[in-house]
């Protein structure tokens, strides 16, 4: 199948090229580096937001639980339920920001949750001097290894139907 390129000259002028064969016309196209840079960038911020929102939400979660604890005055329970607000809205504005970054919301979603464990447990044990169990660390290993599954699958190549190739 022969393909014409065209290319815009700097004075609007177009400029025929000769017509150029893909050398195995059944191999799919490969995307030129720049694009491919692109979507590496695309990738990361996704990752990085969808991070940022879990660590946001176990922020939100521990404000939670400080300002509805029994042991803390009203000044402490008022900016408590200001901080739970604000870092829930922007664990919400990350993810949806993730969720437009990222290549399906499966992968979103479950880093969104590992980030949040993950943070969940290291605030636990500096604030409040919680322990988690072994059990639970090998949830979150088994968490991690289908997030390492998810995130090395790479985007499905769509083939053209024979009708609407032109």
């Amino acid at each position: 199948m022969e393909r014409w390129h065209r290319a815009l000259w700097p004075r609007g002028r177009y400029l025929r090229a000769a017509p150029c064969q893909r050398p195995y016309p059944e191999a799919p196209a490969e995307f030129p580096l720049h694009l491919q840079a692109g979507a590496m960038r695309r990738r990361f911020l996704g990752v990085f937001n969808c991070l940022c929102a879990g660590a946001f939400g176990a922020v939100a979660a521990a404000s939670a639980k400080l300002a509805f604890s029994r042991q803390v005055n009203l000044g402490l329970c008022i900016l408590g339920v200001i901080m739970m607000a604000t870092t829930n809205s922007l664990m919400w504005t990350f993810f949806s920001r993730g969720l437009s970054f990222s290549m399906s919301s499966a992968i979103a979603s479950v880093t969104v949750t590992f980030s949040n464990i993950l943070n969940s447990a290291m605030l636990g044990y500096v604030l409040y001097g919680e322990c988690q169990e072994v059990l639970w660390w090998g949830g979150v290993s088994l968490i991690l290894c289908g997030l390492t599954l998810i995130h090395r699958t790479l985007p499905p190549t769509h083939k053209t139907l024979p009708h609407k190739r032109q």
